[in-house]
């Protein structure tokens, strides 16, 4: 599979596949000093009997990770693992608050969260009915190129405006052309976002858009030069109405995240991770939520660089529906300049640079043939974990093969059920059909041979429920790699009886010997890992390598590499990099990693937390940004400096950066504190596109402790 792709397969869960491009930047993490034996806030001496405790919560594909932690002495003081509720984030996130146990929640002084929410939503199509507003766009040249399927909404509309390269307008804005069109939306939309032509230059327009629909409705709007300074029209749109879906999503579960929180009587500032693998402020998430994208990927990168110590290293984090791996240098890490991609999607969010392969330990592995299997792409749940939930599968896993009214086929251990409640309302109950298999599931899983003979179809294409699949409404089980690891004796998490029988099943189907096929499987996820991991690293300094081995020589190479069969040449694969491993089997599989690629394996202390650990082990970072461009005529000539709507002209290039410069240095510093940060440091730079300057400030400062919401 390509990586840098969130892929939907019809009729199965989707697994979230994200990649970056390699790094054009870095994102100082400030993880040596965070920790300190002082306050940060005011510098006092901490008694162990007054110690401050932070809380770091990570909602990732399958679990919900918690952990209590010692400010001052970087001790894991208690750590938790739930399952991740889809249908309600905020039951997972309670459920591991309470499992951690807090004595004296008037000691927590901040609480940082990853959240899979924004990624999910999007993945899985459940985004608000958003409009899109493009202001000054030409529809021949998008449609032409077919960059329209971009836009993260099929509801949008052209319009008159929008400016030039010199930020002058090109077209009066057509504002009463854009109330007509939000009044003819009637109430299809739940908010609106607005884009126009080279905006970042010049927002005049993308404001006035918004103040003539704000005199007709009330719905959230978003503009694009609010969340992006880039040139990319397509990316800003693309931005702004994924933001926009997101807002009311974003408000509602960190309104109920706070609630839980004060059930609990934690009154601690709460933070969320963003992307970048920086914190940000609850109020900033929630108006721009997009900016959340990633969060746990990255979140995993910092607590694997906390919890290890190392300033280089590569960070491998393997989850439950994909393996995550992210680059350290110097003690930072690696953030791509491209922004964060969704499936098609290209927006312009800062986030970690990050290569997804879309294996983990709950992805479903499919046996065609002795020779033929595939683990991956899709997430399932593992037959051991379903056992648990549902006692009775065991007893018909261990029944497979003894009398009549099985398939002989995967089919047979491939359980599909209700996952979680549906709405009785919900549109998706009026197909009959739909209605009929979550009656059916409702009394118990059935496999898929049994389902299909109930509904009286030979196909599970006629069912039609790749809706309720993809929304989780329905959940399937079957083989996984965490079934693999119960029958091999390395893992003893659920219901090892039951990997055990339907493994031993599909191998005696097969003529395979369960040992040896287990082994197999374990080398072909190790390889597809590796593989992934030497090209990440390989393209960091040669980004213009193919994202895939091409060619028959580059595959002999690394294969030969990672098996050593050739009988004439031998070919050694050496890291400069350690390797951190992340996640409840990174011992068993990112060591092995480590092995292929002849780097230094490093487990730090609670892999299967440092997620968890990454949501408070960040920084608090605000970057500014003032454009500089040249506007000229026949009879004038001035420098304009841009900064978040405000236009200054000068008649002389350094005297608008110097201006420039020490605006977007005092901006960073006051939001920085604003965003809690705690004495910030901040620096500068300078980047030239063309005639085109940007003038860059970044703030970085511990976040401050508090018990109060901040």
């Amino acid at each position: 599979m390509r990586p840098g792709r969130i892929t939907v397969r019809k009729g199965t869960s989707a697994p979230l596949c994200l990649s970056q491009q390699p790094l054009t930047q870095t994102l100082n993490i400030m993880t040596k000093s965070r920790l300190s034996t002082r306050n940060p806030a005011d510098g006092r001496d901490i008694r162990k009997s007054g110690r401050d405790y932070v809380v770091g919560i990570d909602t990732g594909g399958t679990y919900t990770d918690g952990v209590l932690m010692d400010y001052a002495s970087r001790e894991v003081l208690a750590s938790a693992k739930t399952l991740t509720t889809y249908d309600d984030l905020t039951r997972g996130i309670l459920d591991v608050l309470k499992k951690i146990q807090i004595d004296n929640p008037s000691r927590v002084k901040l609480v940082g969260i990853s959240s899979t929410l924004a990624t999910n939503f999007i993945a899985e199509g459940n985004t608000k009915p958003v409009g899109l507003i493009l202001m000054g766009y030409d529809p021949d040249l998008i449609e032409s190129y077919g960059l329209d399927s971009r836009f993260a909404t099929g509801n949008y509309a052209y319009f008159q405006g929008g400016h030039n390269a010199q930020g002058e307008q090109q077209s009066p804005p057509d504002l009463e052309g854009i109330k007509t069109w939000i009044r003819d939306q009637g109430d299809k939309l739940e908010a609106l976002a607005i884009s126009s032509y080279f905006s970042p230059l010049n927002p005049e327009h993308e404001e006035q858009a918004m103040q003539a629909v704000q005199e007709i409705t009330d719905i959230p709007v978003v503009l694009g030069h609010q969340l992006s300074t880039q040139l990319d029209s397509i990316k800003r749109a693309t931005t702004a109405s994924l933001n926009a879906s997101l807002v009311a999503v974003m408000h509602e579960f960190i309104q109920a995240v706070k609630a839980s929180l004060k059930d609990l009587g934690l009154k601690a500032p709460l933070m969320i991770v963003k992307g970048d693998g920086s914190l940000m402020p609850y109020t900033e998430a929630a108006r721009k939520p997009v900016e959340t994208i990633l969060s746990g990927p990255a979140a995993s990168t910092i607590g694997g660089r906390f919890l290890s110590g190392l300033d280089a290293a590569l960070v491998v984090d393997v989850g439950g529906t994909t393996t995550d791996m992210a680059l350290i240098e110097n003690g930072n890490i690696t953030v791509s300049g491209q922004g964060a991609r969704v499936g098609d999607m290209e927006t312009s969010v800062q986030a970690a640079s990050i290569r997804t392969v879309c294996i983990g330990c709950d992805s479903r592995i499919s046996i065609k043939s002795a020779k033929e299997f595939q683990v991956g792409p899709n997430r399932v749940v593992p037959l051991s974990r379903l056992a648990i939930m549902y006692p009775e599968v065991l007893q018909k896993l261990q029944s497979l093969g003894k009398g009549r009214g099985f398939s002989k086929s995967q089919d047979d251990i491939e359980y599909w059920f209700q996952s979680r409640e549906i709405d009785p309302e919900d549109p998706l109950l009026d197909n009959p059909r739909k209605t009929a298999v979550l009656e059916l599931l409702s009394r118990g899983p059935l496999t898929v041979h049994q389902l299909l003979k109930q509904m009286q179809l030979n196909h599970l294409v006629q069912l039609n429920v790749e809706d309720l699949l993809q929304k989780r409404i329905i959940g399937v089980s079957t083989l996984t790699p965490t079934d693999i690891l119960h029958f091999r004796g390395e893992l003893d998490l659920d219901s090892s009886e039951a990997s055990w029988a339907a493994f031993r099943y599909i191998c005696n189907l097969h003529g395979l010997d369960p040992k040896e096929f287990s082994t197999r499987v374990m080398d072909f996820i190790v390889a597809q890992m590796t593989r992934e991991a030497f090209i990440f690293l390989a393209r960091q300094g040669q980004e213009s390598l193919p994202e895939e081995l091409d060619g028959a020589w580059s595959s002999w190479l690394f294969q030969e590499g990672l098996e050593k069969n050739d009988a004439y040449l031998g070919i050694s694969l050496t890291s400069r990099f350690p390797i951190i491993g992340i996640g409840a089997p990174a011992e068993i599989f990112v060591s092995r990693i480590a092995g292929k690629l002849n780097a230094r394996f490093k487990l730090p202390r609670h892999p299967g937390v440092a997620n968890a650990v990454g949501a408070v082990a960040g920084s608090v970072i605000v970057d500014k940004e003032a454009l500089v461009f040249l506007q000229e005529s026949d009879s004038s000539r001035s420098y304009i400096v841009q900064f978040e709507g405000e236009k200054s002209s000068y008649s002389e290039i350094e005297e608008a950066l110097a201006f420039a410069q020490k605006t977007v240095k005092r901006a960073a510093m006051w939001a920085a504190e604003e965003s809690g940060a705690d004495e910030p440091q901040v620096s500068t730079a300078r980047k030239i596109e063309g005639t085109l300057h940007r003038v860059q400030a970044r703030a970085v400062g511990n976040p401050s402790l508090s018990e109060q919401f901040g």
